[in-house]
């Protein structure tokens, strides 16, 4: 079994304050953890300048701050994301969701995301004689009280209701605040930072000439799709360039094509959408300073070549990026 911690999903005010529940939800944490050994970690959807310092006082251990948006805001598709990428990496053995309107709506999609079960509304949790989590809450109009485990599937997931668990103030020892910058978020910061030095205009510009160039493959489905993604680079600053699977289908023209048969290209920025890394295309565009590879074949060579790699379909990263970068700060 995982046993990094007990993560706690942290509700935030536009204020940038916490709301009650994320106290509640500590102190429930703190209360499961003084049974398993494990430290208690809190998880804030917040900008790196966020003070998250006052949770050590209720008793987190270590803060992971996701910097990938404004204080006190939230867009489902990058916060899913961001917790579902950084409670992979932590590997938790359990996680808590406040059951606000945000926590109802994120904690599903994030246990659909990593495959795991979740039991809505706790309003009580035990550790049982096997070390798991008992999600305890009422059942059949409140007339039984339910007893749940997940013995199938890690992490063990469950929101909890707000108003039910006590808040408790624990000052922990060598509290830890760590900043995880979202995929999304370094992308964004790439993409600012080079127009705003770009001398060249990008919509006019050939592929070979672009700083940023948006490369479609094969596993882009429709022409449709392909103009979205073409809309997407003009509107970072960038162009549209394929493979020549794109090329054959005539979805695209020739001269648009990057690999050993079409040119040659060494972009700032160069997103690989759909593409598998065959050799006969990495010869056109490996040497491009920063490349971004999204396909849903997490064994695709691209992403041996990639700094950032997306296992997802194209069109659910492109809902992801257009609704992120039309977001950023002007």
């Amino acid at each position: 079994m995982r046993n990094s911690g007990i993560a706690v999903l942290c509700s935030v005010e536009a204020d940038g304050s916490f709301k009650n529940v994320t106290f509640e939800l500590l102190g429930a944490a703190r209360s499961l953890a003084e049974k398993t050994g494990e430290k208690v970690i809190a998880l804030v959807c917040a900008d790196e300048n966020f003070n998250a310092s006052v949770l050590g006082n209720f008793g987190a251990d270590k803060v992971f701050v996701l910097d990938h948006r404004k204080t006190g805001f939230f867009e489902l598709d990058a916060d899913v994301s961001a917790i579902s990428s950084i409670i992979s990496d932590i590997q938790p053995s359990i996680v808590l969701f406040p059951a606000t309107d945000y926590g109802r709506v994120l904690a599903p999609e994030v246990a659909a995301r990593l495959h795991c079960g979740i039991t809505a509304d706790c309003t009580d949790f035990d550790i049982d004689a096997e070390g798991r989590l008992v999600q305890i809450r009422p059942a059949l109009g409140g007339n039984i009280t339910a007893h749940i485990i997940s013995p199938s599937t890690l992490p063990q997931m469950a929101t909890a209701r707000p108003s039910v668990f006590k808040k408790r103030e624990y000052k922990t020892e060598n509290f830890e605040k760590i900043v995880v910058k979202n995929d999304f978020a370094i992308l964004a910061e790439k993409v600012l930072k080079l127009n705003e030095n770009s001398i060249i205009t990008s919509s006019e510009a050939k592929i070979e000439d672009a700083s940023i160039v948006v490369s479609v493959g094969n596993g882009v489905s429709s022409r449709e799709l392909i103009q979205r993604l073409g809309d997407f680079a003009a509107s970072i600053g960038g162009v549209l360039a394929c493979s020549r699977k794109i090329v054959e289908k005539g979805w695209l023209e020739q001269s648009l094509q990057v690999g050993q048969s079409g040119k040659t290209i060494t972009p700032e920025i160069y997103f690989a959408i759909g593409i598998s890394g065959a050799v006969q295309h990495l010869a056109g565009m490996k040497s491009s300073g920063f490349i971004v590879a999204v396909n849903t074949d997490k064994s695709a060579e691209i992403f041996s070549y990639s700094d950032i790699g997306f296992v997802m379909d194209a069109e659910e990263w492109l809902n992801s990026a257009e609704k992120f970068f039309t977001r950023q700060p002007e």
